[in-house]
């Protein structure tokens, strides 16, 4: 899984997609094929929490799964620098009240990987930061993202590679606009760090999914590279600067990781 287009279509080059590879379950698109001879489902979830724990739901109730891998981008502190990638223990959607752990063996195999990087810095190796936390949250109140119809590589309803991209597709835009809009337009317009020294990642979507596939009893791992925190060689001034200046090397990067642990993992 992976929250837009732009992390999306870093997981599908990865992926060997089926002769038939579209499945749509509750609206929402699912794409079939094989990541290093893994059989896999594709999904781009949406930003935020609601689509997150939407997609996810779909998903298991629609297929049968043996484990769920979120890949994708978010904000870092303490021991992960941009273009790192955090593949954090536990994840919290409380900030740091409760937790949840993710699946032992799956982190164990993330934590014996070795995957090329790319790097912002000469001076400095990205790397695999296995361990410690992961925080979830977004200032959505409650309410889905909007997806854009051709709204590019962040805002956009499809991933850009998707089998059956359609600039027609509107994916939850005409259900999520016009109560996020009521609902939650004001408090997204605040611009603030989506980093936290408590956290490792801080993302939008991670800790959703994970507690839906709990729910199921389904293995969970989150792989999450940054973009957004220390060790900008550019000095911008956090996010969402820096997001949108790191963001097509950190959703490689997670897609890297991700694609090695399934090469590595002997599965669920």
């Amino acid at each position: 899984m992976s929250a837009f287009p732009g992390e999306a279509d870093a997981v599908l080059s990865h992926t060997t997609l089926d002769p038939d590879p579209v499945a749509i379950v509750d609206g929402r698109h699912f794409y079939l094929g094989a990541i290093a001879g893994k059989k896999v489902i594709v999904a781009m979830t949406g930003i935020g929490l609601v689509n997150a724990a939407g997609t996810t739901e779909a998903a298991l109730s629609g297929f049968g799964i043996g484990a769920v891998v979120f890949s994708g981008v978010a904000g870092g502190a303490g021991r992960t620098r941009i273009a790192d990638v955090a593949v954090p223990a536990r994840w919290t959607l409380d900030h740091g009240r409760t937790f949840r752990p993710v699946d032992p063996g799956m982190l164990a195999e993330a934590g014996m990987l070795s995957v090329a990087l790319e790097s912002v810095d000469s001076r400095r190796r990205s790397r695999v930061v296995v361990g410690g936390d992961g925080c979830s949250g977004d200032n959505n109140n409650g309410v889905a993202f909007p997806c854009i119809p051709n709204g590019g590589d962040v805002f956009g309803c499809q991933p850009r590679t998707a089998p059956d991209r359609s600039l027609r597709y509107t994916g939850n835009f005409r259900q999520a606009a016009g109560r996020w809009l009521r609902c939650a337009l004001i408090s997204n317009l605040k611009i603030a760090s989506s980093s936290d020294p408590a956290f490792d990642a801080t993302d939008m979507e991670t800790a959703a999914a994970q507690a839906v596939a709990e729910e199921h009893g389904i293995p969970f791992l989150g792989v999450r590279a940054i973009t957004d925190g220390p060790g900008d060689p550019l000095r911008l001034p956090g996010f969402p600067f820096q997001f949108f200046c790191y963001k097509r090397i950190a959703a490689v990067n997670a897609a890297r990781v991700t694609a090695a642990l399934l090469r590595n993992w002997a599965g669920a």
